[in-house]
């Protein structure tokens, strides 16, 4: 019984010596990066990995906010590591796919992409991004197609404007207005 009254003290005595847990590191940087302070997020990220190099989730977010800074290629390293991991993780070759698109390597950004289709026909986020790649290279067909699988999956109005995009450009127009609605982007116009 002696024994239980030391815990807490013992608790308490580890959270002031600032021993942190990798989960605890990586809840820190999902509060620093939800708040816009990507320094302070990064640096949160690397002590969860550094304490569990297993962390599935530490990396992915990491990669995703190397992503959004715009380190393209060190967010590809974490995304690897995600696949290292977890082989069939369908968002991590989607996320390999982005980020090898945003560099401009699209033949292999195009590969991870659909191997992130193949396991996750669900994959929302695959299906966009192979649309814009489509789009890029002026194939507005295949381009209107991966955008009306996304959308089926998940309407939203980003979805509806890039496909209104592609139809517009491959010169379907009343196909392009009424996705321009359904964007909302013709209310807001007229709005202006």
């Amino acid at each position: 019984m002696k024994k239980l009254i030391y815990i807490p003290f013992l608790l308490l005595f580890m959270a002031a010596c600032g021993s942190k847990t990798s989960f605890e590191y990586q809840a820190l940087a999902e509060m620093y990066y939800k708040t816009g302070k990507f320094e302070k997020s990064l640096a949160n990220y690397n002590k969860a990995i550094k304490k569990d190099p297993k962390n599935l989730e530490a990396y992915s977010q990491r990669g995703t906010l190397l992503f959004e800074m715009e380190k393209y290629k060190e967010a590809l390293l974490d995304f690897a590591e995600v696949k290292k991991i977890s082989p069939d993780y369908s968002e991590a070759y989607s996320a390999t796919g982005a980020a090898l698109a945003a560099l401009g390597e699209l033949a292999p950004a195009r590969e991870n992409l659909l191997k992130a289709i193949d396991l996750n026909p669900n994959n929302v986020q695959a299906y966009a991004t192979l649309g814009g790649i489509y789009y890029t290279t002026g194939n507005y067909k295949a381009s209107i197609e991966e955008y009306s699988k996304a959308i089926a999956l998940a309407p939203g109005p980003l979805l509806y404007m890039a496909r209104a995009v592609s139809y517009q450009s491959y010169g379907k127009l009343d196909e392009a207005r009424a996705d321009f609605e359904a964007s909302g982007v013709a209310a807001e116009a007229q709005a202006l």
